[in-house]
């Protein structure tokens, strides 16, 4: 393996996160976006999502979930008084649950974006792709003097006319690339899906115990893209960049307490997903030059998460709830080729409410403040994780008998950051709304 820094140390970071830790997705359902305090669910099939002792509560019978988000995001990156917009649309932000519940089991599986979670578009380029081919001309125009001047000492005839070519290669390269620098667009494409697998068990009225088994796929791909008949000469074409693929497993154990009526109090962990991504294709010829081969890897773990929740049900329709994540992003291994990102841990809190207006009809709301563990060395330029706050709304609506039609929006604002790159100050930001739809149905 290469020990340089390659772009997948950057790129390999979460790409669109919005609540949760630095790659950890904590918006995975509808319900979510309604109110983001989940923690301690347990009357609907999204208990195998965020609570899984909570499965334990349900009533007999099988419940199936299945939901979508739209997320209409706006991130910019700001380098010189230059600033690179990603403006795309995520359309496809899926999850799916399904639980049986007989007697005192629960038996339960899941889909969801646990990491990632679609694609970032840069048209005119990003603060770090700029910066790549920068560094990648200097290093090339380095190399160049380095052959052009072993040319000149050189005695023997052979290697004089290697030191020539090779000091014309590496000018053409630094001409390449420096051409390239304002005129290239940047596409990303990264998600990281889960299945679970787990059981749910009623010890007794006022506890109950789950567990399962999480087993993650994770992909990325990343396009680098110019027109400039320079670059294109000298990298074989127009596309610079790769595809990688992963794959882990975590596991997943949670309680649930009822100590008097009326309250509710839930513990869960998830164990840390080592993830080694390795790069399945890599298309153009200077691929080798920034730093990254067919067949090297990178890591980008999903750190384990401790989940904890209170809840009350303050009126007959009125429930209240508080939760807690910890994601320990300090523990998660991220590299790329020799570079590495080391990250503090991350936090959020939600409060949420959800009030029973009708028989039919339910309405939410709440709020949530994240605390991500990026600092000003560590984070990701094209997809910053920042500090944020996130408020949600939303109804579920009962259509026919124990068929419900749900609907939520939210708004996250996140706190602007500086990031250091190599001794150049960037500016990070981000806005992003969401909105999503989701069917329930309890067929018996």
């Amino acid at each position: 393996m290469k020990k340089r820094a390659a772009i997948s140390a950057f790129f390999a970071l979460g790409a669109l996160a919005f609540a949760g830790g630095v790659d950890t997705k904590s918006n995975q359902s509808t319900g979510y976006l309604r109110n983001p305090s989940r923690n301690t669910e347990n009357k609907r099939a999204e208990a195998a999502l965020y609570n899984i002792a909570g499965t334990a509560f349900l009533n007999d019978g099988l419940y199936l979930n299945l939901g979508d988000q739209l997320i209409f995001k706006r991130y910019t990156n700001e380098l010189n008084g230059e600033e690179y917009v990603d403006k795309s649309l995520v359309y496809a932000f899926p999850n799916f649950e399904a639980v049986y519940k007989s007697g005192k089991l629960a038996f339960f599986g899941s889909f969801a974006v646990y990491g990632g979670g679609g694609k970032i578009e840069y048209n005119d380029g990003s603060a770090m792709t700029y910066g790549l081919f920068a560094k990648g001309a200097l290093t090339a125009k380095a190399k160049a003097e380095t052959a052009f001047a072993n040319y000149q000492t050189e005695q023997d005839a052979t290697k004089k006319l290697k030191f020539a070519a090779s000091a014309q290669k590496y000018k053409e390269v630094a001409t390449a690339l420096q051409s390239a620098m304002t005129d290239h667009e940047l596409s990303v494409y990264s998600a990281v899906f889960g299945e679970q697998l787990g059981i749910g068990f009623d010890i007794n009225e006022k506890i109950g115990v789950g567990a399962c088994v999480r087993i993650l796929q994770g992909q990325q791909d990343i396009t680098l893209s110019s027109s400039n008949a320079a670059f294109e000469s000298v990298n074989g074409g127009s596309d610079l960049g790769y595809r990688s693929r992963a794959w882990g497993y975590a596991f997943v154990v949670g309680v649930h307490g009822k100590p008097i009526d009326g309250v509710d109090l839930s513990a869960q962990y998830q164990t840390k997903a080592s993830l080694s991504y390795e790069y399945t294709r890599v298309d153009g010829d200077l691929a080798s030059l920034l730093g990254y081969e067919k067949g090297d890897k990178y890591s980008s773990d999903l750190p384990a998460v401790l989940n904890l929740g209170a809840g009350y049900q303050a009126l007959d329709n009125l429930y209240t709830s508080a939760s807690f994540n910890l994601y320990f992003d300090k523990d998660a291994k991220r590299s790329g080729n020799g570079a590495s990102l080391e990250y503090n841990n991350s936090w959020e809190i939600a409060l949420g409410a959800e009030y029973q207006l009708t028989d039919a009809i339910a309405v939410s709301l709440g709020g949530l403040f994240n605390r991500t563990g990026s600092t000003s060395s560590a984070n990701n330029i094209v997809n910053p994780a920042l500090d944020c706050m996130s408020v949600g709304t939303g109804a579920e609506i009962e259509m026919v008998k124990n068929f419900w039609l749900e609907a939520g929006f939210m708004y996250s604002y996140y706190r602007e950051k500086d990031y250091d790159m190599s001794g150049y100050d960037v500016t990070l930001n981000k806005r992003v709304p969401f909105m999503s739809l989701g069917i329930s149905w309890k067929p018996f």
